[in-house]
């Protein structure tokens, strides 16, 4: 029993406290969402050597930092589905007082103990469209953060994609600087030699050995860039540090693909892009907001039932009592016209970033196919350059074995220079196929072993 921390006759001074089922539920969640989580995990398998493509992929599902922020806004889209349909949910809560008073002289009942407690269930009948609208638009976001966690996964694979071919083209880069500075160097110790001998001059000398420093530079510079694309291509993998020394030559099927139509291309993406879908669900769910900016001054009638008990018995007091409420807003003092105007606002912003995103995707995909039809022709004259490389090297090997003057060593590097542009050409072929698929909504590859599963 509680008791009066002073009185004085004809006042009172009550202790009073309120709870609620609610207030309690949401404090154990509370509690039991304290423990520590780890929002950015790393994963710590480690890499096959070599290292494929095929596997590079399958592994652009694990955790990673963009794939965490696009499922934790999902999360929280659908977190806010749930409250928006909770709205035509049942309320059930217990409002207790506890208070210690002095009667009135003309009451009936003497006692002091006044302490009471209630039992009271309600739920919104009906508001006129609001809270249907409000789901709706709820319900798109959550949609629209779907398409856009998907759209993430895809960039992801692409970014997997571009960074392991970075590596190979690295590699192939510093071969040719390996190469070159190899041959540079057996020149100017040819040249120091004829030096000492009188055989050529300062001047002569002085160039051997500045070709020999640019190419020394050069190799340094191709030896870093591998160190920074495997950097790059780890980071992209979520395996920090983890540095793959050897990575396999990509299978090349889907470059030989002719590409379509360049209407129909565009009609495809227009159609199927993942971002363009996400932000018509997002221009749907604006325009729902509006509708429920419009219903904010309708009326809302809620059913409502209570159970009551009392320590002192009065002539007010009910034991139960059911009935329906209506409430009708008659001023909000601008609060609804504001809601409207945001509403208005956030729907015209929805309109324009989705007729931004069309321009883009379609110049994107126009550029896309112009690149692919380029480099076809640049591929077909890569292998031609090759071939002619070939048997070049070839007749400066022949005659260098004869014992003839040859430039073989140069021979070598421009033969190795011309697989180096021949590959750049074929890995951003390559690179250029998967980010059309990707616009249209597709499989990075039509022959890739790892699958584009649909979003969650």
């Amino acid at each position: 029993m509680l008791r009066p921390i002073h009185t004085f006759h004809g006042f009172c001074i009550a202790v009073g406290f309120s709870l609620s089922w609610a207030v309690v539920a949401v404090a154990h969640a509370e509690e039991l969402e304290a423990e520590p989580t780890s929002a950015l995990a790393t994963t710590t398998g480690a890499l096959p050597e070599p290292l494929n493509l095929d596997h590079a992929l399958s592994l652009a599902d694990e955790p990673h930092p963009d794939l965490q922020i696009a499922a934790a806004e999902t999360d929280i889209a659908q977190a806010q589905r749930d409250h928006a349909r909770a709205a035509y949910g049942i309320n059930a809560g217990i409002n207790a007082e506890a208070r210690w008073i002095e009667p009135s002289q003309f009451a009936l009942d003497q006692s002091h103990n006044d302490s009471q407690a209630s039992l009271v269930v309600s739920k919104p009948l009906y508001d006129f469209g609001r809270t249907r609208a409000n789901v709706a638009a709820a319900d798109a976001v959550l949609s629209g953060q779907q398409l856009h966690y998907t759209a993430a996964r895809t960039q992801h694979r692409l970014s997997i994609l571009e960074r392991y071919l970075n590596v190979l083209l690295a590699d192939l880069r510093f071969r040719v600087q390996d190469e070159a500075m190899a041959i540079a160097y057996v020149r100017v110790d040819r040249a120091r030699d004829q030096h000492e001998l009188g055989q050529v001059s300062e001047i002569a000398l002085l160039a051997a050995e500045t070709q020999y420093q640019e190419t020394r530079s050069a190799r340094y510079a191709a030896q870093a860039q591998q160190r920074i694309s495997r950097v790059a291509l780890a980071e992209a993998l979520n395996r920090p540090g983890q540095l793959s020394s050897t990575l396999e030559e990509p299978a090349l099927d889907a470059i030989a693909a002719e590409p379509p139509a360049l209407e129909e291309l565009v009609a495809e993406v227009l159609r199927n892009n993942t971002r363009l879908r996400a932000l018509r669900a997002e221009t749907e769910a604006a325009r729902e907001q509006m509708q429920a900016a419009r219903a904010a001054d309708r009326p809302v009638i809620t059913g409502r039932a209570e159970a009551n008990e009392y320590q002192r018995t009065t002539s007010s007091d009910d034991p139960w009592a059911v009935g329906v409420q209506l409430d009708i807003p008659l001023y909000t003092g601008g609060r609804s016209s504001a809601e409207r105007a945001q509403a208005r606002a956030e729907s015209d912003r929805s309109e324009a970033e989705l007729a931004r995103a069309e321009l883009e995707l379609r110049q994107g995909a126009q550029t896309l196919w112009e690149e692919i039809e380029v480099l076809r022709a640049s591929r077909e004259e890569a292998q031609t350059r090759i071939d002619y490389r070939e048997l070049y090297l070839d007749r400066s090997r022949t005659l260098y074995e004869m014992e003839v003057n040859s430039d073989l060593g140069d021979a070598m590097v421009v033969s190795s220079q011309a697989r180096l542009r021949q590959a750049e050409i074929e890995y951003r072929l390559l690179l250029n196929w998967a980010q059309l698929n990707a616009l249209r909504g597709r499989p990075l590859f039509a022959t890739a072993v790892v699958q584009e599963d649909e979003a969650p």
